[in-house]
């Protein structure tokens, strides 16, 4: 598994989990906790001390668009049109609708806060005089988090012509929601209607401001603490244009791509606490489309590492975007600072409304059974981790539920040896010391990688890369010697299972070996050298792992078979293969899984599962702002079905390690695109999934919704 977080102005997954290159899904497929938004400027008036009277979003459809509203019915469609308007010169209309129900609807659960009273308001106009007069509503659809769907009425009246009329009405709520869908309805489901002016309004004070954490309005007319990142481009705060208020800060002479507004959050953050990042921005006029992320850096003793909180979001001209996502310190820093920078270009841009607030400490669930419990004596159950997660609510989520752990980063090779001969322990010592306190088993990821490896490794003696000489070759094999050995006299007495090589293998070259810089400059010996060198140096009772992505796949699997065929064949002491594991709830077939396991069983190879999660989405591309409960629902059915077939399996399998403690730990937050996915068997906050309870109590989740046969 991937990621790479010490190069310079490289992007890495929030929380340290593991980003992977694009394409390791293989052949099978064509990033919240983020989410994005999209929302108009709007004005911030505070009119009094007691009073709020704050504009949340207002829409107008004056871009031509459908300003984030979306058609609600099978058959509905909505657009902007010029054919009738309340303000402007554009209104929404809402045609082919069959119910009620159907029309146009706005997703506001990113908008509203529980506890907070607004005023929402709009204009609706039917398209054509009706003979009975129609019931027209403005309704809030509320999913409640664990509880049943609701729908309440904000505002309602009745007309039979076609004059504009207003709806006006309040409206608030209490608790989580997992949806909250601002619509319009009719009682006449085959009448069109238009709408237009509608605006949400906070007009109650938020019951609580962000504890432990920093605001940026901008109101006092500074720039409250944020600053030029490279120097050369100009951070100012502006009057010229503003999501609330009437002040935003304006970013403009860029010339990096990475240059633009910084903040020091150094006296906010504490290494191990999680915190929740929003800012809103907006492209400066005349400017093209561009897209705009958030990002931290970190630096430590010399050494800066760069990490992605939010991924490249689209953002134009017309309309504030809306950048979230979560961000946990999960390493020592001397300095933390949050920027914005964009994926190309140099584009001026405007932010406003910044906020990082603490999230609320975790807690997990100690009355319910322990999850490598479950499976004892047939194999173990691991989760990878972070030197953060040695304390704490993970630390007491790791000892309840895994008896085996894996470093997700702090044991690679840049990790350990940024520079020759400068190693750096601290971390991988500290999950080592935590797992020997506790008894728990470790498995070793990785000795030798194509990526996460130190430029300094590739080359030559006058420092420039290395081509493939005899030279060069000799060189690099020495340097790998070097560096196992010093890992391996670390740690040969604590740990047992070692991943020796990582990712080998590209099915698309003719002989199937990645054509890495470890190949082009050593051929296929940096493998067998590495095994050898590695039993020496751990010794006889060192288990010694190849380790893959898309082992199932036949093609891969079969290149990878007749290798490690090859390689046993010349006496190289491998042990056992670590199929990586990383799935998806569409594929593959748990049938191609087992046969992997099955055909390398037949070497007389052990097994181990190393790197197991099961993303949600089925391609590249699609995003949920909120997971939809019948995907949990069908993943936790999936898991199932994976660990029955791993008990059937486990006279081949030692070891089964899950990718990460929780959904708030995952490299698929950011890894294709920025999104929210929920792989994982704990939720964000470390409580039993479906996914867990699949495992652990079948009974206690739903059936499959229908129509799905797993």
């Amino acid at each position: 598994m991937r990621s790479c977080w010490v190069k310079p102005f490289c992007l890495v997954l929030a929380g340290a989990l593991l980003l992977s290159p694009v394409g390791w899904w293989g052949a099978s497929v064509a990033k919240a906790a983020t989410s994005i938004e999209h929302s108009p400027p709007v004005s911030d008036t505070v009119l009094s001390a007691g009073n709020i009277h704050k504009t949340i979003g207002t829409y107008g459809f004056e871009q031509g668009n459908s300003d984030s509203w979306k058609p609600r019915g099978t058959y509905t469609q909505i657009a902007s049109v010029t054919e009738a308007a309340y303000g402007g010169t554009h209104s929404l209309k809402a045609t082919a609708r069959t119910a009620a129900w159907n029309g146009a609807e706005l997703d506001v659960k990113s908008l509203l806060q529980p506890d907070v009273e607004y005023e929402i308001s709009g204009y609706v106009k039917l398209d054509g005089h009706s003979a009975v007069p129609s019931m027209v509503k403005l309704t809030v659809e509320q999913q409640p988090t664990g509880g049943t769907t609701t729908w309440k009425t904000v505002a309602q009246s009745e007309t039979a012509d076609t004059s504009w009329i207003k709806l006006q009405g309040k409206y608030t709520f209490t608790g989580g929601m997992d949806a909250l869908k601002l619509y319009v309805e009719s009682s006449n489901p085959a009448q069109a209607y238009y709408v237009d002016e509608v605006e949400i309004t906070q007009v109650s004070k938020t019951p609580t401001e962000p504890t432990n954490g920093i605001v940026s309005g901008f109101e006092d007319g500074t720039a409250q603490g944020w600053g030029s990142r490279m120097g050369a481009e100009t951070v100012q705060v502006s009057d010229a244009d503003a999501r609330s208020g009437s002040y935003s800060l304006l970013t403009t002479g860029r010339q990096k791509t990475y240059a633009g507004p910084k903040l020091d959050v150094t006296a906010t953050m504490q290494k191990g606490s999680r915190y929740t990042v929003s800012a809103w921005v907006k492209l400066a006029p005349g400017e093209q489309p561009a897209k705009v992320r958030l990002s931290v850096q970190r630096d430590h003793q010399g050494d800066s590492a760069y990490e992605t909180v939010v991924g490249d979001t689209a953002t134009t001209t017309g309309g504030w975007m809306h950048l979230s996502g979560t961000y946990t310190l999960a390493h020592d820093a001397d300095t933390v600072s949050m920027y914005l920078e964009t994926a190309e270009g140099t584009s001026s841009f405007y932010m406003d409304d910044f906020e990082l607030s603490l999230v609320p400490p975790l807690a997990i669930e100690k009355d319910i059974p322990s999850l490598h419990g479950l499976y004892g004596g047939q194999f173990s159950i691991g989760t990878a981790i972070e030197a953060f997660q040695t304390e704490g609510a993970y630390g007491e989520l790791v000892q309840k539920h895994f008896n085996s752990v894996v470093a997700g980063n702090a044991m690679k090779p840049i990790s350990l040896q940024p520079s020759e001969g400068q190693f750096h322990w601290e971390e991988a010592d500290q999950i080592v010391q935590f797992a020997r306190q506790h008894g728990l088993e470790i498995r070793f990821h990785t000795l030798v990688w194509h990526n996460q490896t130190g430029d300094w490794m590739f080359k030559d003696k006058n420092g420039q890369p290395m081509t493939p000489t005899a030279e060069n070759k000799k060189l690099l094999l020495d340097r790998l010697e070097t560096h196992i050995r010093a890992v391996a006299a670390r740690y040969k007495n604590v740990i047992t299972d070692w991943d020796v090589v990582n990712e080998v293998i590209d099915p698309d070259q003719p002989d199937g070996m990645r054509r890495s810089k470890w190949y082009q400059i050593t051929g296929t010996d940096y493998i067998e050298k590495a095994f050898r060198v590695t039993r020496e140096a751990a010794g006889p009772n060192a288990r010694l792992f190849i380790n893959d992505y898309n082992t199932h796949e036949p093609k891969k699997r079969d290149f990878l078979y007749n290798l490690v065929r090859d390689l046993l064949a010349k006496g190289v002491p491998i042990d056992g293969v670590g199929h990586q594991s990383h799935i998806r709830l569409e594929f593959p077939a748990i049938s191609e899984i087992e046969q992997s396991i099955e055909k390398f069983a037949s070497l007389g190879l052990d097994n181990q599962i190393t790197e197991l999660d099961m993303g949600l989405y089925s391609n590249d591309t699609d995003r949920y702002e909120t997971i939809p409960e019948s995907m949990l629902i069908r993943q936790a059915h999936r898991y199932r079905a994976l660990f029955d077939m791993f008990s059937r399996q486990q006279n081949h399998i030692s070891n089964v390690t899950i990718w990460g403690t929780d959904d708030g730990n995952t490299w698929l937050s950011t890894f294709p695109i920025a999104r929210l996915d929920k792989p994982l068997l704990f939720d964000e906050r470390l409580k039993a999934k479906y996914a867990y309870w699949a495992l652990a109590d079948p009974s206690k989740v739903p059936p499959l919704p229908a129509g799905n046969n797993e």
